[in-house]
């Protein structure tokens, strides 16, 4: 997962589950990051904002 921080520096986050990458997309909007991406095992590019609608669906 990367995000771009207030400041403007670019960030990489390491998640190991949906869930797990769920709540850091949570917290990293809450922070005022932008820019967020989660990848996939694949290396699968998905926007934060996507990622958190189609598998918050599924946890809450």
């Amino acid at each position: 997962m990367t995000g771009t921080d207030p400041m403007g520096r670019a960030l990489t986050f390491a998640c190991g589950t949906d869930l797990q990458a769920l709540d850091k997309v949570r917290e990293l909007m809450s922070r005022g990051f932008r820019d967020i991406s989660v990848f996939d095992p694949k290396g699968q590019q998905q926007g934060g904002a996507a990622f958190e609608r189609t598998i918050g669906l599924e946890y809450d």
